[in-house]
């Protein structure tokens, strides 16, 4: 018998270690890879394919810029009272210092932030539930589509709903947790990260805090005063940037420069109180956290948890106090509302996972619902595809097949569906994959659509337009001067050109030589009209030259 090489001997060891490793940690590996999988959703973004969405990210992104180019970030560099604290640009300034000016740095902090929301909220779902329902939360909470927007979104929001995760999370932590040296090191930092929240997001950390105070003022009762008095360092320890941005705006401006915070809070907070905010804003949620939000109405009216919830003020009542907030508000956005995302997704996980029937048609009333529901969207799906070719063709910037693509996953996700619900041959009821086979194609349909342009994407002829070979060339030279222009399109226009200067009185225009208007037609009114001449267009933005320089 030949005696084998060495090295062929060796190899063969490796390779049967190696295929006995894969084989006893398959299970493991797999998890690995499908987790790998969803997270590049988060990261692979063409940002040659994203523009600021006027008006928000264009502030955010030029106020963000003003604090990375001042020498004190806790001091307001803007020339008046500023109606938020600094927290709100500080991951922006940071990130646009790390990376320079581009829509990555913008939105990075979101992203990064929204991917730490996650792993937060199923850490909190498994220290309330378990592995199975704690996973559905993750699940739910990554595939709505506010959350899929705001995660590639430049804004403090979704560093704010970290906040709030963190400061619950800190909080089960330290009242689980054995040693007491973790417990005292887990509730300094879950009162850090309350404080840490008003920075970021100002007077809006009270909406959730308030939600959130039932659950811990029980649970603090209920310890002693090392406890209490770590927990109370902590917010002073978080509002200790607070506490400089607020003195520095004194120093500047005076009273007015701590009031005008406050005074912006109240105005948002009290006002009329209209009947919109009763209808339009649930109907709103429940559309922006579709599927979930319809989901889990059905199975809340159908069916009840058959597990025991372990701290109920914390899973019912901190939504629905800060549900109820909100409502009353005079003014409410859809982002107001992300906060509350997280809750809903691990409610409706409790629910999925186990679940009895309330009555004795529950099970067929879902069946049947659920059964409308898919064939309702497929439909308008199906419609919009058909019929809406033209449209598709414009707003696709050039990824018309993607759209196709996703519209085909999406379509064959709800028709396959159904066999989860209505499964004559082995007859079943599986909702638990019915809900998988809706929301991950959903989840990967959306951030297809986000991360290359498709979707919120509204100014890309902007960004077209500044890129013109011809009109880019110009831009790098020289300074350009706004007039007329429509309020949303100048703070995006002051953005992406940081040298341009706004212009206020028509007679001054004689004085430049670049000019960028939106009001073509009042232009033209004007006695100065044959100065100019249009050198680009793009929409309703004229970029003309002063012929008489």
């Amino acid at each position: 018998m030949p005696i084998l090489p060495s090295n062929i001997i060796n190899y063969m060891k490796i390779k049967v270690g190696v295929m006995n490793f894969l084989s006893k940690n398959k299970r493991i590996i797999l998890l690995l890879l499908i987790s790998l999988f969803y997270i590049l959703f988060y990261f692979l973004v063409d940002f040659s394919t994203q523009s600021l969405v006027a008006h928000d990210e264009g502030l955010y992104a030029r106020r963000a810029r003003l604090i990375e180019n001042s020498d004190n970030w806790f001091s307001l560099p803007f020339p008046s009272p500023h109606h938020k604290t600094l927290g709100s640009y500080w991951f922006i300034a940071l990130a646009i210092r790390l990376f320079g000016n581009s829509e990555l740095a913008l939105r990075l902090p979101s992203i990064i932030a929204s991917f730490f929301c996650l792993i937060s909220s199923y850490l909190i779902s498994l220290k309330i539930t378990n592995k199975k329902s704690a996973l559905i939360s993750v699940f739910s909470l990554s595939s709505m589509p506010l959350w899929i927007q705001y995660s590639r979104y430049a804004s403090p929001d979704i560093l704010f709903v970290l906040c709030i995760l963190l400061v619950i999370l800190f909080f089960l932590k330290s009242l689980d947790s054995p040693q007491f040296y973790k417990q005292y090191f887990y509730i300094l930092v879950s009162g850090f990260f309350i404080s840490t929240s008003f920075f970021i997001r100002s007077y809006m950390a009270f909406v959730p805090l308030i939600g959130l105070s039932p659950f811990i003022l029980y649970n603090l009762i209920k310890k002693n005063n090392i406890f209490k008095i770590l927990f109370f360092t902590g917010i002073f320890i978080g509002s200790i940037p607070t506490l400089l941005n607020l003195y520095f705006s004194y120093q500047k401006f005076g009273i007015i420069g701590i009031t005008v915070l406050f005074d912006f809070a109240r105005k948002q907070a009290l006002g009329d109180f209209g009947f919109n905010n009763l209808v339009l804003i649930p109907l709103n949620f429940l559309y922006l956290t579709f599927p979930i939000g319809i989901l889990f109405l059905i199975l809340f009216t159908f069916t009840k948890p058959k597990n025991n919830i372990s701290y109920p003020l914390l899973i019912y009542y901190y939504p629905l106090i800060s549900l109820v907030i909100l409502l009353c508000m005079s003014t409410s956005y859809p982002h107001y509302f992300l906060f509350l995302l997280p809750s809903l997704s691990i409610l409706f996980s409790v629910i999925l996972s186990s679940n009895s029937s309330r009555f004795l048609i529950s099970r067929i009333s879902i069946k049947y619902l659920l059964l409308i529901l898919i064939t309702l969207i497929s439909f308008v799906l199906l419609f919009f595809v058909i019929n809406y070719k033209n449209f598709i063709l414009e707003h696709s910037y050039g990824n018309t097949s993607l759209v196709y693509i996703v519209s085909s996953f999406l379509l064959i996700s709800y028709l396959t569906s159904i066999r989860f619900i209505f499964d004559i041959r082995f007859f079943k009821f599986d909702l638990l994959n019915f809900f998988y086979n809706i929301v991950i194609p959903q989840y990967i349909s959306l951030s297809l659509l986000f991360n290359f342009g498709i979707l919120g994407n509204p100014n890309s002829n902007i960004k077209l337009f500044l890129r013109d070979e011809l009109v880019s060339s110009i831009i790098s030279s020289n300074t350009i001067y706004l007039f007329s222009v429509d309020s949303k399109i100048q703070t995006l226009l002051s953005y992406y050109l940081p040298s341009s200067q706004v212009v206020r009185n028509a007679e001054d225009l004689t004085k430049y030589k670049y000019l960028i208007t939106s009001n073509i037609s009042s232009f033209n009114t004007l006695k100065i009209k044959s100065l100019f001449k249009s050198i680009k267009k793009s929409d309703n933005q004229f970029l003309l030259v002063n012929i008489s320089k």
